[in-house]
């Protein structure tokens, strides 16, 4: 009899951990990287900006221009939303993923980061130069503006809905900026402003704890010519209660964050509950445990002589595999925002394994996911 029940217990155990094994490969198995789109803000001077779409399965490439500066874009419901910069007036170009074609245009002033807080409804932050910006919402199914002009702190970024709740991060000039304001989806309306405690607030998710999670690049002073820095801090990130605003855990960094162009900055993979950020003056990324609000690793990008700074950040959470992009390299080793760039793909431990072309000066990395 004993025999037979540790027999039993035995086969218990092998199914509960084929079971256990079973759904963790189902599970990985449904999550599937099915392209990559880089925007590619091109040279302003030249408006030619454009997105890369890469195949991750053949490593083919294709190409849609889109003259104007490509400063972010944002994936939704099979379609990308890509902030545009030209001479005269910002845009949203609404872009199909599958025919790889435009399919609709939404002018805005001056269009940084875009949000979903429904299918019917968006946000997007707007530079307002020497005064506070704004967030515009729209309607991203008949592509029209809705009325009202939300305004907000100096220089907003990156803007992340939650909940019936906006939060955007402003940046300040230089970094000087040091809240987040919090816009009631219902009434288009901020009602409330949170306080990090740090500079430069330029990135904000939400984890899979439901904390507000906000990357802040640091601040630099100059002196009154700007010949000189009179004063820098360091990029931290920090993590909040996003209703009371109080602040759960902080990581102060040794070094500023930072793309190369200004652009995207930080990369966010629920699936595994971690977030990339990367400081382009310094050549690394640093991976942050979300679950822990620890940083886990920090990575330093592999040297090419014909690359130069570091422009934007995704993570291939099931192939494990970091989407990196770089500028051109000119005669003097700095960045080239004329010449084609490259995305180099790295392994989980930041060995180059790969890379391909992209356009001038990329700013922006978005994964298109399927589950299967």
């Amino acid at each position: 009899m004993r025999k037979l029940l540790l027999l039993w217990s035995l086969l218990l155990l092998v199914l509960n951990g084929c079971d256990l094994l079973g759904s963790e490969d189902d599970q990985a198995s449904r999550l599937v990287i099915t392209g990559v789109v880089v925007g590619n803000g091109g040279n302003f001077s030249d408006q030619n900006g454009s997105l890369t779409f890469y195949d991750p399965a053949t490593g083919q490439t294709a190409t849609l221009a889109l003259n104007a500066f490509v400063q972010s874009l944002t994936l939704h419901q099979g379609r990308a939303y890509v902030a545009l910069n030209t001479f005269s007036v910002g845009q949203i170009a609404i872009v199909d993923l599958t025919s790889r074609q435009l399919a609709g245009r939404i002018n805005v002033p001056i269009p940084r980061y875009i949000t979903f807080a429904s299918d019917q409804k968006a946000y997007v932050t707007n530079m307002a130069f020497g005064r506070d910006g704004f967030v515009l919402a729209f309607n991203p199914v008949t592509q029209t503006l809705l009325p009202d002009t939300i305004p907000v702190g100096l220089y907003p970024e990156g803007l992340v809905a939650h909940k019936g709740r906006v939060y955007v991060a402003n940046y300040g000039s230089l970094g000087a900026g040091r809240t987040i304001s919090v816009i009631d989806t219902a009434t288009d309306a901020v009602v409330q402003t949170l306080e990090p405690g740090c500079d430069g607030p330029q990135a904000v998710f939400i984890d899979a704890e439901e904390e507000l999670v906000v990357v802040c690049l640091g601040k630099t002073v100059y002196n009154a010519d700007y010949s000189a820095i009179i004063e820098q801090t360091n990029g931290q990130i920090v993590f909040m209660n996003p209703t009371t605003g109080v602040v759960t855990a902080r990581l102060t960094l040794e070094v500023q964050l930072g793309s190369a162009n200004g652009t995207q900055v930080a990369y966010y993979a629920p699936e595994v509950e971690e977030l990339y950020a990367i400081s382009s003056g310094s050549g690394r990324i640093f991976r942050v445990n979300t679950n822990a609000n620890a940083l886990a690793a920090t990575i330093t990008v592999p040297t090419a002589t014909d690359l130069a700074g570091l422009s934007a950040v995704a993570y291939d959470a099931a192939q494990q595999r970091l989407y990196v992009a770089r500028l051109a390299a000119g005669p003097n080793g700095r960045p080239d925002y004329t010449a084609a760039g490259a995305v180099v793909i790295l392994n989980r431990e930041g060995r180059q394994i790969d890379r391909f072309s992209v356009g001038p000066a990329p700013s922006h990395i978005a994964l298109v996911q399927e589950r299967r």
